[in-house]
């Protein structure tokens, strides 16, 4: 595996440099090409992006420059393209409606707290090594709430795509609500630069690809003009509608002005109120933002033979929210989609990023004005198309099938998120996990065993031909032992030995066992102590290492002495029946 890392002397803590110091002009010329295209698709989503959270179309810019490059100097990753994403952009949007309310400076410097909140949150992780915490929610509540997250995101477009008013703290059934009542007051012309958009944007995916193909151009070249068409689409809507006057004609909401250049770095949050009530979204922010980077850029690392430090993309991150709040920035993380595309423009390391933020900054200062006339109807069609790919009812069909627990999670934080909001379902559904987990291993599977043949393995006398002994029992526990599983434990353990009638020697083979609690060694120690007073001995075989250093120096392995404790089931036969000859 390649370490993006390496590098020599101090170039090891900065990951882009390190590459650079051994690039190639062939490689460099490559970031420059994957870094233009995937500018090409940024500046839309960019500028959509930040209307679905609520904010002015230049918010979504400035959060696409200076924290790009500040992820592409720290971040580990060298395809992950970092900047606004939909489901942050929403969940920016649910905390800040109660926080502002329809003071728009409030609702600004709301945005800012909330990416200097979750970039502190990322920081303090990175400090703390607490990655593993995401590892809490489980991959189908993942799915479900990206597929949640991407319904309510679809719905929230729909206003801009009928020109029907909706609520802006409308949930789910909110939205259906509005439209159907407002559906009289449907707007034709807003409608079809929407639906127009749409159908461009789906036609220039898959159809256009394969049509550019039969003419005789190459995949590669083929996918990277169909990826200039979000890009095409704003400038010629924007043409279309200037040329018809479609706001003054029709009454079609169209972005207006947006202020040309970018802001400067500015402290002056950190004096507004709110930051504790905004704590609790800012955590939720910033641990989607990482489990949905960290996803994206494992998922490209794996296919090139790379590395990805999971601790040093909490610092990237952490830094690049910070950085965001600064720049006057929303939250941002890394997108899958831009991803994908830097990855198969191209990419070799984050100088793409920067080529990519350069084109930006580029647009901020000298083209933002010409988008005036840009239709709304047209930048929600972009978020629809964008998100309509994170939507995976397959994935829900797939774990409901395999295991009706994880695709009972995956259900509920669909449900939760569309009936509760985005923050209230994902906690529903990872809630839900855990206590499927926990229910789960509190009900450990207890086998007994006995030899296969004359072979050296033990199966379960249930599933197979096996040979056992009429005076030893020999019981496989398949699940690690604490406090939740420790009683019913106890309980099958005693039954199995009441069942076989006291043998006079019994076996725990701890080959499924990866931990002892306290509780789980109380078990062991009290089962050792009844076995003693009936005038039966205990053994232990297949002890894992580090089960075996937690035992060390324990009451029960005292009581056991070296003679009962066996590397195998059976090593422990044949100690026994030495025994008894």
């Amino acid at each position: 595996m390649i370490d993006p890392t390496a590098g020599p002397g101090w170039l090891k803590h900065f990951p882009l440099l390190a590459d650079l110091h051994r690039s190639s002009g062939r490689a460099l010329a490559q970031d420059g090409i994957a870094g233009t295209i995937t500018a090409i698709l940024l500046i839309p989503q960019a500028l959509a992006y930040a209307l679905l959270a609520g904010l002015p179309p230049e918010i979504g810019l400035y959060a696409s420059v200076l924290p790009v490059i500040v992820y592409a100097l720290l971040g580990s990753s060298r395809v992950l393209a970092v900047g606004p994403v939909a489901v942050a952009a929403v969940m920016v949007s649910a905390a800040l409606v109660p926080y502002a309310g329809d003071d728009p400076a409030r609702y600004l410097s709301g945005a800012l707290i909330l990416s200097g909140l979750s970039g502190a949150i990322l920081l303090a992780m990175a400090a703390l090594k607490l990655g593993w915490l995401t590892h809490f929610i489980s991959h189908p509540v993942l799915s479900g709430f990206t597929t949640g997250a991407a319904l309510y995101i679809v719905g929230t477009q729909l206003s801009g795509l009928t020109g029907i008013p909706v609520p802006r703290e409308a949930g789910a059934a909110g939205i259906v609500a509005a439209l159907f009542a407002g559906r009289g007051r449907l707007d034709p012309e807003t409608l079809a630069f929407g639906l127009g958009a749409m159908l461009l944007l789906f036609a220039a995916r898959t159809p256009l690809v394969a049509l550019l193909m039969r003419l005789g151009l190459k995949r590669e070249t083929a996918g990277s003009l169909g990826r200039t068409a979000p890009l095409l689409l704003v400038i010629v809507a924007t043409v279309l509608s200037a040329s018809l006057d479609a706001q003054a004609r029709w009454g079609v909401a169209v972005v207006g002005a947006i202020p040309q250049g970018l802001p400067r770095l500015s402290l002056r949050f950190l004096a507004e109120d709110g930051w504790l009530q905004l704590l609790a979204p800012a955590a939720m922010i910033a641990i989607i933002g990482y489990v949905e980077s960290i996803s994206v850029a494992k998922a490209l690392a794996f296919r090139r033979q790379e590395r990805i430090d999971p601790d040093r993309e909490l610092l990237a991150l952490g830094c690049t929210n910070v950085i965001a709040a600064v720049a006057g920035a929303m939250p941002v993380a890394g997108g899958f989609a831009r991803s994908m595309v830097n990855y198969e423009a191209g990419a070799r390391s984050q100088l793409a990023a920067v080529i990519t933020a350069l084109w930006v900054a580029l647009a901020a200062l000298l083209f933002t004005g010409l988008l005036a006339p840009l239709p709304k109807a047209v930048l929600a069609a972009i978020i629809v198309v964008a998100v309509w790919q994170l939507v995976d009812f397959a994935s829900l069909r797939h774990s409901w099938r395999y295991d009706r627990g994880d695709g009972a999670a995956q259900a509920a934080t669909i449900a939760g998120v569309l009936a509760q909001g985005v923050e209230a379902g994902l906690m529903i559904g990872a809630g839900l996990s855990l206590l499927l987990f926990l229910y789960r291993t509190s009900r450990p599977h207890i086998a007994v065993v006995g030899q296969v043949g004359d072979s050296e393995h033990f199966r379960n006398v249930l599933r197979h031909e096996v040979r056992t002994w009429p005076d030893l029992l020999l019981l496989r526990i398949d699940e690690t032992l604490y406090f939740a599983n420790a009683p019913r434990v106890e309980s099958e353990l005693q039954a199995y030995i009441v069942e076989a009638k006291q043998p006079k020697d019994v076996v725990l083979v701890m080959s499924g066992v990866a931990y002892i609690d306290t509780s789980g060694l109380d078990v062991l120690e009290a089962l050792a102590t009844a076995l003693a007073g009936n005038g039966s001995r205990l053994h232990l075989a297949e002890v894992k290492g580090p089960v075996m250093d937690r035992l060390a120096g324990t009451d029960l392995l005292a009581a056991l002495g070296a003679s009962r404790v066996h590397l195998s089931a059976h090593g422990a036969i044949s100690a026994i029946q030495s025994l008894t000859r």
